[in-house]
C-alpha cells in the first residue's frame, strides 16, 4: 500500500511486561503497550523476520548486490552500541494523531545501557528530568530525517526496553502502562486496533483514523485500515481489511485489485511460479469494508523476488554500461536509442517507417 512509503522505522521493541501481568520474553505485539486513545498503531517484529526464509535470502541478496551495506551498519553498530543484525527485537509505535511525527515509540534491543547514556548525554540542549523511579533525557535532534529538527525524549523502562517520544507527557504514558500503573490500554477495547494477531506476523499496522493530508487515492476514500504481513510454516501471507467511506468505494477498491490480477496474468501467464502466486490472491468487499487475502508458498514468493532482482540488476549494469547513460548511441549520439544496431538506422532521425504511405487515404480499419 502506498502509506507504507511514509513510514520510518529506526528500531526495534520487545513485548516485556513487569507486574502481575508480566511476559518475560520477546514475542509478538502485545496490545496491552499501545495506549487506548490511540488512533494508529505499528508493530515490527524483528525475531520473526530473521525467522523468515524469504527476509534470510533476501538479505544476503541485498549484500551482494551492495557490499557497503555491511559497512554501514558496522558504523551504526559503533554508534548506537548494538548490531541491528541480531541486537534489535521488536519495535512498536502508536500515536494520538495521525501526525507520525508525534508517535510513541517502544524499542526492545540488546542495548549498553551506560554507554547510550554517555553518548545522548553529549546531545544539543540534553537535560535530565526524573519522573517516578525513571530518569527521562530530552534532547534536540538534528539532521534526520530530511533535515527535521525538533525536541526528543527518552527513557530507559529496563535495561533491554527504551521509550521514545517527542514530549515527556508521551513518554510517562508509555512507562505507565509498561509497569502496570496504568491499564487503559487498546487491549480491552472495541477498536479496530484490537484483536488478534495471526502467528509468523512481520509487520502489523492498524488505524481508525486516516491523515487528511494523505496522497494516497485510495486512502482519501478511507476512514480506518488494518494490515499484516508475514511467513509461518514455510507459507507468506498478507492480510488487509479497508473500511472506506461508502459501499461504492469498497467496491472501486475490489475492481483495482481485480484489475491488477488480471494484468498480472496477462504479464505472467507464461510463468508457472506467477501463475501460483497468483491463485493465492483474493479480494471481496463486505458492505463499506474490502478484505484483501494472498498466501503463497515462502519458496516460491523468493523466487519471484530473486528473479526481479536479477533483472533489476541486469538493467542497471545496462544504464551505468557504455552507450546508454554515457555516449548515448553510437551512430545518431542520442540516449535510448535501440533501432540503430539492427535496422542501420536510427528511428530518431527522419524517414520513419511508414513515412510512405503518409499521403494514403485513411481506411476504417487504421487508428
Amino acid at each position: 500500500m502506498c502509506w507504507l512509503s511514509r513510514v520510518s522505522i529506526v528500531a526495534a521493541f520487545i513485548s516485556v511486561l513487569v507486574g502481575s501481568e508480566a511476559t518475560t520474553v520477546a514475542g509478538p505485539l502485545d496490545l496491552r503497550r499501545v495506549a487506548a486513545d490511540s488512533k494508529w498503531m505499528m508493530h515490527l517484529d524483528m525475531d520473526a523476520a530473521r525467522d523468515s526464509t524469504i527476509v534470510q535470502r533476501a538479505y544476503e541478496r541485498a549484500t551482494k548486490m551492495h557490499p557497503h551495506a555491511e559497512n554501514m551498519i558496522s558504523i551504526f553498530s559503533g554508534m548506537t552500541g548494538m548490531d541491528p543484525r541480531k541486537d534489535l527485537h521488536d519495535v512498536t509505535v502508536y500515536g494520538f494523531d495521525t501526525d507520525k511525527r508525534n508517535a510513541v515509540m517502544i524499542v526492545c534491543a540488546d542495548a549498553k545501557r551506560e554507554f547510550l547514556n554517555k553518548m545522548v548525554e553529549k546531545a544539543a540542549n540534553h537535560k535530565k528530568t526524573e519522573y517516578r523511579s525513571y530518569t527521562l533525557h530530552s534532547w534536540t535532534q538534528k539532521g534526520w530525517p530530511r533535515g527535521w529538527s525538533g525536541s526528543v525524549v527518552g527513557a530507559f523502562f529496563k535495561d533491554s526496553i527504551m521509550v521514545f517520544a517527542r514530549t515527556e507527557a508521551g513518554v510517562q504514558t508509555a512507562l505507565d502502562l509498561l509497569d502496570g500503573s496504568s491499564t487503559k490500554s487498546v487491549r480491552a477495547t472495541g477498536s479496530m486496533l484490537a484483536g488478534r494477531t495471526r502467528p509468523g506476523s512481520i509487520m502489523i499496522a492498524r488505524s481508525v483514523e486516516v491523515d487528511p493530508d494523505t496522497r494516497c487515492p485510495v486512502l482519501k476514500q478511507g476512514s480506518a485500515f488494518r494490515v499484516a504481513l508475514g511467513e509461518s510454516s514455510g507459507s507468506f501471507f498478507y492480510r488487509a481489511q479497508l473500511d472506506m467511506k461508502n459501499a461504492a468505494a469498497a467496491g472501486q477498491v475490489e475492481d483495482v485489485v481485480k484489475g491488477f490480477i488480471a494484468l498480472a496474468a496477462l504479464k505472467y501467464g507464461s510463468d508457472e511460479n506467477a501463475t501460483k502466486l497468483l491463485a493465492g490472491l483474493g479480494v471481496e468487499t463486505d458492505g463499506n469494508a474490502c478484505k484483501i487475502s494472498w498466501n503463497a508458498p515462502a519458496d516460491g514468493v523468493w523466487k519471484w523476488m530473486d528473479k526481479a532482482a536479477a533483472t533489476w540488476e541486469e538493467k542497471r549494469r545496462q544504464w551505468s554500461g557504455k552507450g546508454r547513460m554515457q555516449n548515448g548511441c553510437p551512430d545518431c549520439e542520442k540516449d535510448g536509442c535501440r533501432g540503430c544496431q539492427s535496422a542501420g538506422r536510427c528511428p530518431l532521425e527522419g524517414g520513419q517507417a511508414g513515412a510512405h504511405d503518409a499521403e494514403k487515404p485513411l481506411a476504417e480499419d487504421e487508428f
